[in-house]
């Protein structure tokens, strides 16, 4: 009887064990949670992915379908050209999306122009199914390159940012420690961009209002934040001297990664 009893007290912790192993390794395979978006004029909308190349800035609206399961669709195209004063005005067009075709690392979505001055080229999307954010390893979804015509946009890849962005004057990065929080930019111009460390999250406890904040010893504070209570909320770049404002910039296009557990 003892004997079991016995047994089946070790029958029962052995499958604790396992179910706390196996909870633990899923908390630790959690990974990151990435969403894209991009703000034209006064609306912001979700993107399937963005593209910060040499040339320009690219954005492909979202290709999920809510409620259907399918493989193809129309969305929308928006480039900027980039020169050395800043963006250009976006050129909006549609594009079809087909089929994604993966392998040996690589992901591809043929891509059709519909109209614009673009009409009838066709190209493709290229990410990385090996860095994304399903491996905990990456925060952040390789976007390799986009193709459009004979134009390719070799993309912008910062594997362990918590935040990418472009305003209409620079890009825009943060790391995120979980501690601390580094903000740099890479001007347009060409000029020397910023480094700031030390940065923390700031939460306005609300569903639209979070981002981050960091302060210099010149007395500068740069802000990198999604506004709260406004009816469409936008990530933005504020930077203060003192009390006073001295830039605003909106994010024409950006991602946010943030730990799947938040």
């Amino acid at each position: 009887m003892r004997a079991a009893q016995a047994g089946r007290m070790r029958t029962q912790l052995t499958g604790m064990l396992v179910l706390t192993a196996l909870g633990a390794a899923l908390s630790a395979s959690a990974g990151f949670v990435e969403q894209s978006s991009m703000r034209v004029g006064t609306t912001t909308t979700p993107l399937k992915a963005w593209c910060d190349a040499p040339q320009g800035v690219v954005a492909l609206g979202a290709f999920v379908i809510p409620g259907t399961g399918a493989a193809s669709g129309v969305t929308s195209l928006t480039v900027w050209p980039k020169t050395r004063r800043g963006l250009g005005s976006p050129q909006a067009a549609q594009v079809r999306w087909g089929p994604s075709d993966a392998g040996a690392g690589n992901v591809y979505w043929p891509l059709t122009v519909l109209d614009g001055a673009r009409k009838g080229q066709a190209g493709f999307l290229h990410t990385s199914n090996v860095e994304n954010v399903q491996d905990p390893a990456y925060r952040m979804t390789h976007v390799n390159e986009i193709k459009l015509g004979g134009d390719v946009y070799r993309c912008r890849y910062v594997p362990q940012a918590a935040f990418l962005g472009v305003t209409a004057k620079r890009t825009v990065i943060v790391w995120d420690n979980g501690r601390t929080a580094t903000y740099a930019t890479r001007n347009f111009d060409g000029t020397p961009g910023v480094y700031v460390t030390g940065g923390q999250r700031i939460d306005f406890g609300t569903e639209t209002g979070w981002g981050y904040e960091f302060t210099t010893t010149d007395g500068y504070r740069y802000t990198v934040a999604q506004g709260d209570f406004v009816p469409n909320p936008h990530m933005r770049l504020d930077v203060f001297k003192g009390r006073k404002a001295a830039l605003y910039e909106p994010f024409v296009a950006y991602t946010v990664s943030r730990p799947a557990t938040d």
